[in-house]
């Protein structure tokens, strides 16, 4: 078990990390546009648009970026002051990661398409979703790529962001080009104890060299199987009026108010720079069930 002694462990519920703002990043797939139209994001600071897909060599497919998707992004920016990146890759998109930067050409490619991007759709930055680089080859590689595409956002202002699973840290020089790392900290694979494993991913992060300012929890609004086929039941199914309990003492991960109160006590006694959400569609649309509202609150 990896020690870490935090430094503001008196506070639990409030808090004020480094950079001087409490995130609240949030994912929104291109299947979810519709549902999100007229959205009250309510504390929401990061809308995250999910997600382009890299070509071997280097170009970028937006076509999930569709207009839809693009316009819920406008207004989120124009009419409630939210800062909106465009994410590449994710689970199933990110398989041609290896390629797009292994070669100078092909990363001078992907950099260009997706600065690009940002500038013809006024996005602030972009945030890189590769599950997962193996070995120190492919690191090495995406250390060169993540640096050459910071020059190149941080010149027009723009932002770059990181989605990283919870067991992968990536290269210390990796962390100055990286505004924020998005912990993929839904759920353990393995059965054992919640929380524990929740701080022990934390620790490993920031014993990294990661300034914890640089870290915002991830927390999934779903439950999944601990084993079995580990299907996924997101939130707005589970406080339905319809719903039938689950599990979770055996079987399910937890999601809910509770899950909620974990991320801002730990995101508060570590210093984090706040929580990351997968996804918005996972939610309910009700004020009084939303998960979304409850945590901006919380994080309040």
């Amino acid at each position: 078990m990896r020690r870490f002694i935090p430094i503001l462990s008196c506070l639990l519920l409030v808090f004020s990390p480094a950079g001087g703002e409490d995130h609240l990043a949030v994912y929104l797939p291109d299947y979810r546009a519709s549902v999100a139209v007229d959205a009250e994001f309510y504390g929401t600071t990061n809308l995250i648009l999910f997600s382009a897909e890299p070509g071997e060599d280097g170009t970028v497919n937006f076509s999930r970026i569709t207009p839809e998707l693009l316009s819920v992004g406008k207004v989120a920016k124009e009419e409630k002051g939210i800062e909106v990146t465009v994410c590449v890759g994710g689970w199933g998109r990110g398989k041609t990661f290896a390629n797009a930067v292994s070669k100078e050409g092909n990363r001078e490619r992907f950099v260009k398409d997706l600065v690009t991007f940002c500038r013809e759709h006024q996005l602030d930055g972009v945030d890189i979703d590769w599950e997962f680089p193996k070995g120190d080859q492919e690191h090495a590689d995406f250390a060169l790529f993540l640096s050459s595409l910071a020059k190149e956002l941080r010149a027009e202002g723009r932002i770059l962001t990181i989605a990283l699973g919870y067991t992968r840290p990536l290269l210390k020089e990796c962390w100055p080009h990286i505004d924020r790392v998005h912990l993929m900290s839904y759920q353990p694979w393995n059965d054992q104890p919640y929380e524990p494993w929740l701080r022990e991913s934390i620790e490993l992060f920031l014993e990294s060299g990661l300034p914890p300012e640089k870290l915002l929890a991830g927390l999934g609004f779903f439950a999944k199987e601990k084993a079995g086929e580990r299907s996924a039941v997101p939130w707005k199914k589970m406080a339905a009026p319809s719903n039938l309990p689950l599990n979770f003492a055996n079987s399910y991960w937890p999601v809910g108010k509770g899950t909620c109160d974990l991320r801002v006590k730990l995101a508060g006694e570590y210093g984090l720079g706040g929580v990351m959400v997968w996804e918005f569609g996972h939610d309910t649309v009700q004020p009084e069930s939303s998960l979304l509202n409850y945590l901006s609150t919380a994080l309040k």
